[in-house]
């Protein structure tokens, strides 16, 4: 075999995986005793993996302070969609419709679209336009629903 060969053998269902021999480090010099350190117990490695007090400490208030960063963002973030979403909704013109039996916020809502607005966008806008504490509507009512484009 010259020095380019390569030897494959198969490990299980694998496809043929080179196969390269282990290198082995052979320590060499003048004849000196080299002293090895037993081998430590679990013990002693378990002890010193342990984080002090102030590491723990640190870490855990590291955690809120970036928990409490996103908190604040997330309410953030939410206001200020709302804000411009409500802005929005403002600009809307309404005009009124007399609620006939079997009329619904939904139904209302879908009747009256407005481009750019989804069902439950205007239903909502229909609810908090008319202050409507519950989704029953009665025969009669007066409502402000979106003028239709």
């Amino acid at each position: 075999m010259t020095g380019t060969d390569r030897i494959y053998s198969t490990e299980g269902s694998s496809a043929l995986v080179p196969s390269y021999p282990t290198l082995t480090l052979i320590e060499g010099g003048a004849a000196r005793s080299i002293q090895r350190e037993a081998p430590r117990s679990r013990e002693e490695n378990v002890g010193r993996a342990r984080i002090s007090r102030i590491d723990a400490l640190t870490v855990a208030v590291c955690t809120l302070m970036v928990f409490a960063a996103l908190l604040a963002a997330l309410f953030a973030s939410r206001a200020v969609t709302s804000s411009r979403f409500d802005a929005a909704l403002a600009s809307i013109p309404a005009q009124e419709v007399v609620v006939e039996t079997g009329d619904s916020v939904w139904g209302l809502a879908a009747q009256y679209p407005v481009k750019g607005y989804s069902t439950s966008e205007l239903a909502k806008w229909i609810t908090e336009k008319n202050s409507l504490g519950t989704s029953a509507l009665q025969p009669g009512q007066v409502l402000m629903v979106p003028a239709s484009d």
